[in-house]
Parts: C-alpha cells; structure tokens; sequence
C-alpha cells in the first residue's frame, strides 16, 4: 500500500491519573500516564490498526475520517 497521511480526531479523557484516548471511527482506544503518553499510545495504535488492513480498506477509513465531524449536544438527566 502506498503511504498515506490520515489525521485523527482524537477524544482525551483524564481516567485516575492517566488519559483515555479514543479515536471513534475506527473505535481504537488506548491510554497514558500523561497527555504526552497518551498520544504517543494513540498513534501507535492506529498505526498498528491501520497495519493490518487491505488497500480498499484503509482508503475505506480514510473517506470515514473526511467525512467525520464533531458537534456538542446538550442533554437533561431526571432524577431519579
């Protein structure tokens, strides 16, 4: 496959003294100590992911990646 530069949204939550990273179109996750960490993990395991497709379907995730957008909602919760 030829190479090929993707940009990834990624979400960072703190998580007990470390960062959950999530990237949603492809559901990858990984975490870190620190933001620094948890973003070098990230990267490495899209890498990794993206590693074990076919041609057809990385350029598959990449049209998903183009056509991702994020947006706020806001949301009421009842007491229950």
């Amino acid at each position: 496959m030829p190479e090929q530069h993707l940009t990834f949204h990624i979400l960072y939550t703190p998580d007990g003294g470390g960062y959950n990273a999530l990237e949603p179109v492809t559901g990858t996750t990984s975490w870190g100590k620190d933001l620094a960490e948890a973003k070098t993990m990230i990267a490495e395991a899209l890498e990794l992911y993206l590693a074990e497709l076919s041609p057809e379907e990385a350029a598959e995730i990449a049209a998903r990646q183009a056509d991702a957008w994020s947006g706020d909602v806001d949301v009421t919760v009842s007491a229950a």
